[in-house]
């Protein structure tokens, strides 16, 4: 719902829980958006936060994640370096690469084996975690048995 707007008045907010039959589960996920800081209620109306904007620009990226159908033999790494006093960028940079679909090598190392969307490019660059990162194209990966494994649905015929 909050994916495509900025602010929402409460009346039109009440009338879309009113339409929904879990609407009990959509309040608690709104009161969690405001604990969180990515909704803002502020006379009546309410009003996505930027941090909000990132959260929910991410989350319409990842409901439309395709993949690419013929693996190229490569692999995309991630490798990051966040300062111990910036854990939550850590945390955040962590969720997104999971979200993504990246598998973790090691604690600050994430593989793909597709091309990196630029949705995921932007929201690096709008979350500002691309300050932290190293991406490279690796041609062979040691011992990548455990992540052939895992990505097996997506590099087939390889």
């Amino acid at each position: 719902f909050f994916g495509d707007v900025k602010m929402v008045a409460g009346l039109a907010l009440s009338d879309f829980l009113r339409a929904r039959k879990k609407n009990k589960f959509l309040k608690q996920s709104l009161e969690r958006f405001i604990s969180r800081g990515l909704i803002l209620k502020h006379e009546g109306k309410f009003f996505v936060t930027k941090k909000g904007n990132a959260f929910f620009k991410k989350i319409n990226v990842q409901n439309k994640l395709t993949h690419v159908k013929s693996w190229d033999g490569k692999w995309r790494l991630i490798l990051f370096d966040v300062p111990v006093v910036n854990d939550i960028k850590r945390n955040e940079l962590r969720r997104l690469l999971k979200g993504f679909g990246f598998y973790q090598l090691q604690k600050s190392a994430w593989v793909y084996p597709n091309h990196l969307s630029e949705d995921l490019w932007k929201l690096l660059i709008d979350l500002d975690l691309h300050i932290y990162c190293k991406i490279m194209l690796v041609e062979f990966l040691e011992g990548d048995e455990d992540v052939r494994e895992h990505f097996k649905h997506l590099i087939r015929g390889k």
